[in-house]
């Protein structure tokens, strides 16, 4: 599959980026080495599920050969209120990734990617005003759901 335009770009800037290897503070790794994309209004139309996994399917690819010998974890995950598909790298050593919340992890990268493109990108009902019943159900407890992959 070509990327598009979009997606090249995203790419470029991506691929090679050096990559903080902090064994010993998680937190530092994990923002370091963490990208945000969301597409323009002008981009929106362009960009389909399929798009998302081919462009972190290469920056996984180049992300293994540029860490060969090194055991990393590489995660992906919308990031809902900042309306981006978000990604990073830790080392393995910490046996965990570094978010404060319940997870979901998943091998399945098609999740993320319809949940950030057809969920939130695409969908223009995505931000609500609160309907008026205001707060009368008690909301689900937030579970993130988070690609992860080992690298290399």
């Amino acid at each position: 599959m070509t990327l598009s335009t979009v997606f090249s770009n995203w790419l470029a800037m991506a691929k090679d980026d050096p990559v903080e290897i902090d064994p010993d503070d998680i937190n530092h790794e994990a923002r370091t080495n963490m990208w945000s994309f969301s597409p323009t209004d002008e981009e929106t139309p362009q960009i389909h599920a399929a798009d998302i996994v081919a462009f972190i399917g290469k920056v996984i690819a180049a992300r293994r050969s540029a860490l060969a010998g090194e055991d990393m974890l590489f995660y992906c995950w919308h990031d809902a209120q900042c309306r981006q598909l978000r990604f990073s790298l830790v080392s393995r050593s910490h046996g965990r990734l570094p978010f404060r919340c319940e997870l979901r992890e998943t091998q399945d990268l098609a999740l993320i990617a319809e949940r950030v493109v057809n969920g939130d990108w695409r969908n223009e009902d995505f931000v609500q005003a609160p309907s008026e019943d205001g707060d009368a159900q008690e909301p689900a407890p937030f579970v993130l759901p988070v690609f992860v992959a080992p690298v290399p």
